[in-house]
């Protein structure tokens, strides 16, 4: 189901009897916003990833505190948790969710993230091209921000694709 209704969302959500529920999406998209008005809805705990993270390290997953993500989920029966990389947290963690939510930001009713989710070809390749591209469309000479956590998202949309394996997404336009 797609949908930008989160009332929607939340019906499906409960009609299912889902009580661990997991909002992935790429950085800056809306996911901590839109699961705290869904763990609102629904009456549960909300979890944000952002919360455990060590700041300013240039990068998400290493810079993580698993110990207290995994102290606090095995307290909750239920919940909302939301972050960049949450399959691969989940998996580090060893605490699966029912059921997977992934925001899209949207533009005039495309993927405005698709390119960087779904490469088609070798991911390192990518991420070089974009390097480069980026820097003869800007004509300066600094690395732009294709290092830490947007490579990381890169990487790891490539490796769980969980644009995929969602059951559910929330779309929020954003031009």
């Amino acid at each position: 189901m797609e949908t930008d209704d989160i009332g929607k969302l939340a019906a499906y959500i409960r009609d299912k009897g889902y009580c661990r529920i997991g909002v992935d999406g790429t950085n800056g998209v809306g996911k901590s916003t839109m699961a705290g008005t869904l763990s609102g809805t629904l009456g549960l705990s909300h979890l944000n990833l952002d919360d455990y993270l060590v700041k300013k390290q240039g990068g998400f997953l290493d810079h993580l505190k698993y110990d207290e993500i995994k102290q606090k989920m095995s307290k909750l029966e239920c919940f909302v948790v939301d972050g960049v990389c949450l399959l691969s947290v989940l998996e580090e963690i060893k605490t699966p969710v029912d059921c997977l939510v992934y925001v899209k930001r949207m533009c005039h009713g495309l993927w405005a993230d698709k390119d960087e989710c779904e490469v088609t070809e070798d991911v390192e390749d990518y991420i070089k091209k974009k390097r480069e591209t980026v820097r003869l469309t800007d004509g300066s000479d600094k690395t732009p921000d294709t290092s830490g956590l947007t490579e990381e998202i890169i990487r790891y949309h490539d490796k769980y694709k969980p644009h995929q394996k969602a059951e559910l997404f929330y779309t929020r336009e954003d031009c």
